[in-house]
This record gives structure tokens, C-alpha cells and sequence, in this order.
């Protein structure tokens, strides 16, 4: 009778422990995943979400080491004038030129007119300017984005490097502006985090 009970016993012992779940209990799911880390901030200018004002019709780019708003401001100017800093900086448009693109390939619009401009930067401050993230853009009267063009023909060059205290630089940038849309244009000129964008308001003639 022991060795049959002892039988039984061992019988019940291995079919309870199969490892199955019970009928009333889900089984557990565990997840060996990690959160994904944050993306780290990149050095290179991103288009910045804050709110833009008349003075200020396109939004600062976000510079690296710049989360501070600009203190050095300036009111806007015409087209023919220069926009002008308490720290003795100022911008002008020293040139503008129009053409029609030639250029065949890929990407080229040939036949697309555009418009050049050439823009100075004096730096009359005690300070050299880093120009290195200089954005330039141009809004028609309907305050759409004028497309930048890159086309040989047009011979651009935009700002770089560093501009030391009493010295200047020029740069040209080309956008896509027929004749009838070149009477009522913005331009903004974006050169540094320091400084307010300096905003021009007229004609290209």
C-alpha cells in the first residue's frame, strides 16, 4: 500500500508541474525594450517657432550658444537705405541685378527669371561678427517665400567666416522673382544671434 501511495503522489507532482498558466490568469508580458534617447541638440541653425512681429516678419533662426533674444535691435529700413545698430553694425543692399536662369539638368528651371542681390555687412562694433550662420530671405507683397536659386549663371555667394570689428563683408544671393513681383518685397537679413534680423521694405530696381 506505501509503494502505491508513494506512486500516486509522484503521478500528481509531475502532471502539476507543466508550467502551463492556470485557466483564470493571463500570462505576463515583459518587454526588454529601452526608451529611445533624446535627440542631441546640433550645432547647425534650425528655423526657430517663435512668434514673428512686423519689425521681424520671418522668426530668428536658433543658433547654438544664442537662447537668449537678440539685444541689439534696429528699425527697418527701404530698400535703398541701410539698416543701421546702436553698436555701429549696419547692412545694406549694395547691388541688385536681374537674369533669367540658362543652366540645363537636373533641378535647373531655365528661362525662370530671378533677382540678385548684394548685401554688405559693416561691422563698426568693438566685436567680430560670426556670419557662418547667416540666413537671407526674401517675402513678396503676399508675403510668400521667394526660392532661393542657385543657379551658376547667377554667381552667389553667401556669407561665411567672421567679420572682425572695423571690417566688411559682401555676399550676393539670387531668388526667384518675376518683373511683376519685384515692386513690394521684403528682405531679411539674419547674420547672427546678438542682432535683431535687419528687415529692408521696398522696391528692387
Amino acid at each position: 500500500m506505501s509503494i502505491a501511495a508513494l506512486a500516486l503522489c509522484v503521478s500528481l507532482v509531475a502532471c502539476s508541474g507543466t508550467g502551463e498558466p492556470s485557466s483564470g490568469a493571463d500570462p505576463t508580458v515583459t518587454s526588454s525594450a529601452t526608451p529611445a534617447p533624446e535627440p542631441s541638440a546640433s550645432s547647425a541653425p534650425s528655423a526657430n517657432s517663435g512668434a514673428t512681429t512686423p519689425d521681424e516678419p520671418v522668426a530668428k533662426i536658433e543658433r547654438a550658444g544664442h537662447s537668449d533674444a537678440p539685444t541689439v535691435k534696429a528699425d527697418p529700413a527701404d530698400t535703398s537705405d541701410a539698416v543701421s545698430y546702436d553698436d555701429g553694425v549696419s547692412v545694406r543692399i549694395d547691388d541688385v541685378s536681374f537674369g533669367k536662369e540658362t543652366s540645363q539638368g537636373p533641378g535647373s528651371f531655365p528661362g525662370r527669371e530671378y533677382a540678385r542681390l548684394t548685401i554688405t555687412i559693416d561691422n563698426g562694433s568693438s566685436d567680430s561678427i560670426d556670419l557662418g550662420t547667416s540666413v537671407l530671405t526674401v517675402l513678396d507683397a503676399s508675403g510668400a517665400t521667394a526660392v532661393r536659386v542657385y543657379a551658376a549663371e547667377a554667381e552667389v555667394t553667401d556669407f561665411a567666416g567672421t567679420v572682425a570689428a572695423g571690417k566688411s563683408a559682401t555676399a550676393t544671393y539670387a531668388f526667384a522673382l518675376p518683373v511683376d513681383a519685384r515692386d513690394e518685397v521684403t528682405v531679411v537679413v539674419d547674420f547672427d544671434g546678438d542682432h535683431t534680423s535687419a528687415v529692408f521694405r521696398g522696391g528692387l530696381g
